[in-house]
């Protein structure tokens, strides 16, 4: 009888064991810390493919060449334009109830289509120096409730027909475009995770094959857009 009951409580412990595991790990464990575009040179990626000395290279060259363009933009283009060609500033001035608009767009799809945002956040580890505490979903989530409250004060502030009250004009606008500048410029590691990476980012459901990675002309063209979005924000600011 007790050789049987010892063979009894054998199966009794072993399969505790795996129980205990899955526990212990997936409370930490995100569907994105296992995606495949965190593996270097996935669908063709040429810098995650690189060693980290050279991605560090990389990314701190781009971020470096967007602040640049946006100083430029911001300290010289912008006067200038308003000096040579004052119904073209003016025009810039009317279309700021629109980027006001286009946060608050950019901000709802931080919800409606999350699972998109996420891919976009960086993993840890990457480019050899990244490690941002909290998870993906908790940063897609605080940038999108920013950025809706900033395009809104945007909007607010920026209203045509003298609709503007008088403390959204003097106060709410530049701090909201102050808020939705800095913002732009934090969500930047993300814009660079895509172009490195090859992640995904937000797809329309019945996206293709073809449309799971963002041609060079794509990143260029949204680097370009980041600029001009922090140039037309710096001048709500200052204005």
């Amino acid at each position: 009888a007790r050789p049987r009951a010892s063979r009894a409580r054998r199966p009794a412990s072993s399969t505790r064991r795996p129980r205990a595991m899955r526990v212990s790990a997936s409370p930490e464990l995100e569907p994105r810390d296992v995606a495949p575009w965190t593996a270097p040179g996935y669908r063709g990626a040429r810098v995650s493919a690189l060693d980290e000395r050279a991605q560090t290279a990389c990314v701190l060259a781009v971020w470096a060449a967007i602040l640049l363009g946006t100083y430029e933009c911001c300290e010289v283009v912008g006067p200038a334009t308003r000096a040579l060609a004052p119904e073209l500033a003016a025009w810039s001035a009317r279309s700021w109830p629109l980027i006001g608009l286009t946060y608050i767009a950019a901000g709802a799809a931080h919800f409606a289509v999350h699972d998109g945002f996420t891919s976009m956040m960086p993993h840890k580890g990457a480019w050899g120096f990244w490690n941002l505490p909290g998870s993906a979903s908790f940063h897609v989530n605080w940038t999108g409730v920013a950025e809706i409250l900033g395009g809104f004060g945007v909007v607010l502030g920026s209203l045509p027909f003298g609709l503007t009250p008088d403390f959204c004009e003097s106060w709410l606008t530049p701090a909201s475009a102050a808020g939705v500048f800095l913002l732009t410029i934090v969500v930047t590691p993300a814009n660079t995770y895509m172009w490195t990476h090859n992640s995904p980012g937000p797809l329309p459901p019945n996206a293709d094959e073809s449309m799971q990675v963002l041609p060079w002309q794509g990143h260029l063209a949204r680097a370009a857009l980041q600029i001009f979005l922090l140039t037309m924000l710096h001048g709500l600011i200052v204005r």
